[in-house]
């Protein structure tokens, strides 16, 4: 989308809630509009993608640890209103948005340990990655820091404040738990039925009207699907 190709700098919000935190995005759209996209963090290991408009499918990741240098990435995909079809399941399963395409064993087949599949001539000629897949782009980076990363060395600016904010969360429920208190989110199951989503708004309008606007209240909740 040209908005972020054009605004590359976006101006974030935050509102806690008690499944963990929205994040919205601001960037300069048409004139006159700001268009936001809205995440989703969710105690301790969930995450909601914010490019969602209404009536097109939701995503959404999980990441459970296996031990000090790697976990499992459980990814989602859903539409409120209708099933999904069979074309939208076979693209997902080769590997779309945030879906990577997976192996026998559902390892990504673009991985570090083969450089993730890096085609240098598409990469001079095409694209500025070489590598095929959102997601296994996103991992390429982030794998990059290596399996266990220095934060020591970490230069955070104003576009990491979601970073901080549930980083501190998730260190603040550690604590808690070490000390024998539970956290909270625990019994706020209904919470974590929230949304995040894209949506474009006048100038200057907070994340709080932006949220009513999108969802109809202040958090991205949504009410729990019937199945």
């Amino acid at each position: 989308m040209k908005w972020l190709r054009e605004d590359g700098i976006p101006q974030f919000s935050t509102t806690f809630h008690e499944a963990g935190i929205a994040l919205g995005a601001a960037r300069k759209a048409n004139p006159g509009q700001t268009y936001w996209r809205i995440s989703q963090f969710l105690m301790p290991v969930h995450a909601l993608v914010p490019s969602t408009f209404p009536g097109e499918n939701y995503h959404g990741q999980t990441f459970v640890p296996i031990d000090d240098r790697s976990c499992w990435i459980y990814t989602y995909t859903w539409n409120p209103d209708r099933a999904l079809t069979e074309t939208e399941r076979a693209r997902y399963a080769r590997g779309h948005t945030i879906h990577s395409a997976v192996d026998e064993q559902w390892i990504p087949i673009r991985r570090r340990e083969n450089d993730y599949l890096i085609d240098r001539l598409d990469q001079k000629e095409h694209s500025f990655t070489g590598i095929a897949g959102v997601s296994e782009q996103d991992a390429a980076v982030q794998d990059s820091q290596g399996f266990i990363a220095d934060r020591t060395r970490e230069h955070l600016g104003v576009t990491d404040v979601g970073l901080l904010q549930f980083r501190k969360s998730v260190m603040d429920a550690a604590r808690s738990l070490a000390a024998g208190r539970v956290p909270p989110s625990v019994f706020a199951g209904d919470a974590y039925c929230v949304r995040g989503g894209g949506w474009v708004a006048p100038v200057d309008v907070p994340l709080e009207d932006v949220m009513t606007a999108r969802f109809g209240n202040t958090i991205g909740a949504a009410e729990r699907e019937r199945v």
